[in-house]
C-alpha cells in the first residue's frame, strides 16, 4: 500500500495538480492599462519605487504582476522562460538550502550532544561551546554533500528497531 501511495503521489507531483496557465495572455506591466491606473494611485515614494520595479514584470488582465514558472517536463522548458529565474527558481533554491543548513546543524548538534553524559540537558539548554567544538554550522553548510554521503552509506536513516512506536 505504501508503494502504491508513493507511486501515485509521484505521478501527481510529476504531472502537476493544476492545469498550466497560459503565459501568452500576460503583457508587460509597463504597457498594461490597469497596472498604469494602479501605479498612478501610488502616493508614497516607496509605492512609486515598487511600481517602477514591477513595471518590468508581466501583468495579467487584472493589472497585477504574475510569476512565470517555466514548464519543467519538457526537455528545454527552463530555456523557454529565460529571464524569469528570479521569480521562483532562485529564491526557492536559496530557501531549501538555508532550511537544510538549519536542519543539518541541529542534527549535528544532537549527534554531538548524544555523546555527552547529559544529552537531555543539552537538548533543552543549548551548549554553545559544544556547538562550536563540533562545528555544527560548518557541517550544516555542507549538508547536500553530507546527506549524499550518508545516504549512500546507509547512515542517514535509523534502523526500524531503534524507532520507538506508541503502544496504542
Amino acid at each position: 500500500m505504501r508503494r502504491l501511495f508513493a507511486v501515485v503521489l509521484t505521478v501527481f507531483i510529476a504531472f502537476g495538480f493544476a492545469s498550466v496557465a497560459k503565459a501568452d495572455v500576460l503583457t508587460p506591466c509597463s504597457g498594461n492599462a490597469r497596472f498604469q491606473e494602479r501605479a498612478s494611485a501610488a502616493s508614497t515614494p516607496q509605492a512609486v519605487a515598487r511600481f517602477e520595479r514591477y513595471s518590468q514584470a508581466s501583468c495579467g488582465d487584472d493589472g497585477l504582476p504574475h510569476l512565470i514558472i517555466g514548464p519543467t517536463l519538457e526537455p528545454f522548458g527552463a530555456a523557454a522562460a529565460r529571464g524569469h529565474e528570479g521569480d521562483i527558481l532562485i529564491p526557492g533554491h536559496i530557501f531549501v538550502y538555508v532550511a537544510g543548513i538549519i536542519g543539518w546543524s541541529g542534527r549535528e548538534y544532537l549527534k554531538a550532544a548524544r555523546a555527552t553524559k547529559d544529552p537531555a540537558d543539552k537538548e533543552i539548554y543549548i551548549d554553545f561551546d559544544l556547538a562550536r567544538a563540533s562545528q555544527c554550522l560548518i557541517k550544516g553548510a555542507l549538508w547536500p554533500l553530507e546527506a549524499d554521503k550518508e545516504g549512500r552509506s546507509g547512515m542517514l536513516r535509523e534502523t526500524d528497531d531503534k524507532i520507538t512506536v506508541s503502544p496504542r
